[in-house]
């Protein structure tokens, strides 16, 4: 036994040893082409190229004379442009040009853009060379530049120019171009420029496009009977866990922009803290001008006559309320306030949900597969806890972790953990109804962050329906009579919770708006008055198209991704934000829902799979919601995707099983891989798009083009 457990090992050890030298020659060797390429070219100096320290048109590149008033040089040797811009010009090459190399300082915190320009055999009048390049001070490799012109170039022209955060040129209205002109080489080598990063990347891609074979410790049961099996298959669990967490660390910090309050409106649960602290539900009273206006919702009539007001405040009878959920503000807000004197910034607030939520869906898979699946392989439980945590809308809300996005993920953190104390109250013969009052708490909570994720509780109407009631086989002459029992401590159990947060939410409710059943979302002083918006069914049938099927905008130029055009003919008010597109045509972890009828047999237990087809109803429920009463934007796309995603897990867990009864799971793992790495890439492209007034390009433009350089061959 020993020596088959070593040679197994051995085995995995040689993979991977074979998969990681694959890794390192793919990055010396594909990802450095354009080294190896020109490793033999000669770079030469075409001399000095005349500077012009002004802006130049494209039409005057060939005859401008040097000017550039104002132009000076600093202590430090950088030249200063008052016009924000310059012309390197180089005249009278009659040679073919393939490489351009410019040695260009950029003082830190500057980013300039270089646009190239040329005359050659097949253009007598000058004209541009493709897209401008965006030149940091912190991404050298920028300045080596590929170009392709028709035959040999007669002259050739450099822009430069200052730039905003997003690499837009803007001269004359950034201030001074500030920088130090070095050499410009032609047809040089390439740099060579190994990235670590870059090749772990292509090292876990490799992993997992040649993991889930038949002799992997993966593919064993879930829950098989070996205890030491078991023991590891915990601890990479947690390991796995860890890794998540960690990764969500990272990423709500990868934007130093979300660290603070990305507006004055942000800091909303800071001041309900302050407020509280002091024994009061408000946040602030309303200007005179305001009190004097019939229908203050009217945002657009605000703006227009410069009355004053607090944008996206719950605003009633002269007073501003915060309407976002009170859980998130109990919980962590007003204990740090309380504790430090400080406030807590929203980005931990979502990380600390969000790490919350990664234990409550390991264990609620955990959990699942134990009770309906322990003859499923085990990677189907690193998959399932994936698709949970890792859904483009959820990722969407690290990436951008501000005030909006503190109530959703808290919402998916109790509703996660509320499923898990079901499930695990289910699987044990004494105690349960600790664990189904302390799922239904989670559940309840929801209430008090985003309340659309109540719906998600009539879940538990398959899985404990039969812990509550049960039915007598006696006979009454001849015909089966089913009395009706009910477990009372077990029904007390999941009510209970319910009653009592509902009861401490409409005593907030009531203290605010007057009535226990007022959450306070229509008054909210938005961009469309919410207390004339009501229903309508266009809306809905838009929303639904745009949440769930909507394909997304891609495109052949860094960074790809784009916000999908929100195009109607609805004769009205639509509300939208960016929307990279719908979550079915974003993944293919998500198409398993549409099987669900098909795979009925495939469930040992009805119960699991009237949950996974009651989730994904409620999930469509919540999209009509939003999509009539809120909008098309991109954190609600997190309400509906994760009841999309908590359906798919089981409709996931048939197909399997369905697959490898009909002798085909090879193809099964193909497509299981095959989703994986699309559902990565997709990740990967909202990691780096650049819609919106905040992202990763405008929050940390270093590394963003460093990974655009990073892509180059």
């Amino acid at each position: 036994m020993e020596r088959l457990e070593s040679r197994g090992l051995g085995r995995k050890v040689k993979k991977t040893a074979k998969l990681a030298a694959l890794a390192v020659l793919i990055e010396i060797t594909v990802f450095q082409f354009s080294f190896w390429s020109t490793l033999f070219a000669k770079g030469t100096s075409p001399g000095q190229a005349e500077v012009l320290w002004e802006y130049v048109a494209i039409e005057e590149m060939e005859s401008a004379a040097a000017g550039g008033d104002g132009v000076y040089v600093d202590g430090q040797g950088y030249t200063h442009a008052p016009q924000g811009a310059a012309l390197l010009r180089i005249k009278g090459l009659d040679r073919k040009v393939a490489r351009l190399h410019v040695a260009l300082d950029i003082p830190p915190g500057y980013v300039v853009k270089a646009t190239v320009f040329a005359q050659d055999e097949g253009n007598a009048y000058t004209y541009q060379l493709g897209e401008p390049r965006t030149l940091l001070a912190k991404v050298p490799e920028n300045g080596w530049m590929k170009i392709y012109p028709y035959g040999k170039v007669k002259n050739l022209y450099l822009r430069l120019e200052t730039a905003n955060r997003k690499g837009e040129a803007s001269a004359g209205d950034m201030g001074d171009l500030v920088c130090r002109v070095g050499e410009i080489r032609l047809d040089g080598r390439m740099p060579f420029v190994f990235r670590p990063l870059r090749l772990l990347l292509v090292f876990a891609l490799l992993l997992l496009c040649c993991g889930f074979g038949k002799k992997e410790g993966a593919c064993l049961p879930f829950w098989a009977n070996e205890k030491e099996g078991r023991r590891k298959r915990l601890l990479w669990m947690a390991a796995y866990m860890v890794l998540f967490i960690a990764a969500a660390f990272f990423f709500v910090r990868i934007n130093p922009d979300c660290k603070k309050n990305l507006a004055l409106h942000h800091a909303q649960y800071q001041e309900l803290a302050r407020a509280l602290a002091k024994g009061n539900v408000s946040v602030g009273e309303a200007s005179p001008e305001l009190l004097g206006v019939d229908n203050p919702y009217d945002t657009i009539f605000l703006q227009a006559k410069q009355i004053p007001y607090q944008a996206d405040y719950a605003y009633y009878k002269g007073n501003y309320y915060v309407y976002f959920g009170i859980v998130p503000e109990l919980l962590l807000y007003l204990p740090y306030y309380l504790l430090t004197g400080k406030d807590l910034p929203n980005y931990l607030a979502v990380f600390f949900f969000f790490a919350g939520f990664v234990i409550a869906s390991a264990g609620l898979v955990f959990e699942w597969m134990r009770r309906y699946c322990k003859d499923s392989p085990c990677y189907l439980y690193f998959v399932a806890v994936f698709m949970l945590v890792g859904s483009p809308s959820l990722f969407y809300l690290l990436l951008r972790p501000d005030l909006y996005h503190v109530p959703i993920i808290a919402s998916c953190m109790f509703t996660a953990a509320g499923l898990w104390g079901y499930l695990a109250g289910m699987r044990r013969e004494r105690g349960k109804e600790a664990y189904y009052a302390w799922g239904s708490l989670c559940m309840a909570l929801t209430a008090g962050c985003r309340p659309q994720f109540l719906l998600f509780s009539l879940l538990a109407v398959p899985l404990l329906g039969k812990e509550w009631f049960s039915f007598s086989g006696k006979r009454d002459e001849g015909k089966r009579v089913p009395p009706l029992r009910v477990d009372i401590r077990r029904l007390s159990a999941f009510v209970v919770p319910y009653l009592a947060v509902g009861a401490g939410l409409m005593y907030y409710n009531a203290l605010r708006f007057g009535s226990p059943f007022d959450f306070g979302a229509a008054y909210s002083m938005t961009s469309n008055d919410m207390t004339h918006r009501g229903v309508n069914l266009e809306r809905i049938l838009y929303g639904m198209w745009y949440f769930l099927f909507q394909p997304p905008q891609l495109e052949a130029q860094f960074p790809y991704l784009q916000s999908a055009a929100v195009q109607t003919d609805y004769m009205g008010k639509m509300v939208f934000e960016s929307w990279f597109g719908g979550i079915f045509a974003c993944s293919l972890l998500t198409w398993p829902v549409f099987l669900l009828h098909r795979m009925g047999r495939q469930f040992a237990d009805r119960s699991a799979f009237w949950m996974a087809v009651m989730s994904v109803g409620v999930a469509v429920a919540i999209c009509a919601v939003d999509a009539s009463g809120a909008g098309i934007l991109q954190r609600y796309g997190s309400d509906v995707s994760f009841g999309i995603y908590l359906g798919a897990v089981p409709a996931l867990f048939a197909g399997e099983r369905w697959a490898r009864r009909q002798k085909m799971g090879s193809a099964f793992c193909l497509f299981l891989k095959t989703a994986c790495l699309l559902h990565v890439a997709f990740l990967f492209l909202v990691l780096i798009q650049d819609e919106g007034s905040v992202n990763l390009l405008t929050g940390n433009p270093v590394l963003f083009y460093r990974i655009q350089a990073a892509l180059r061959f």
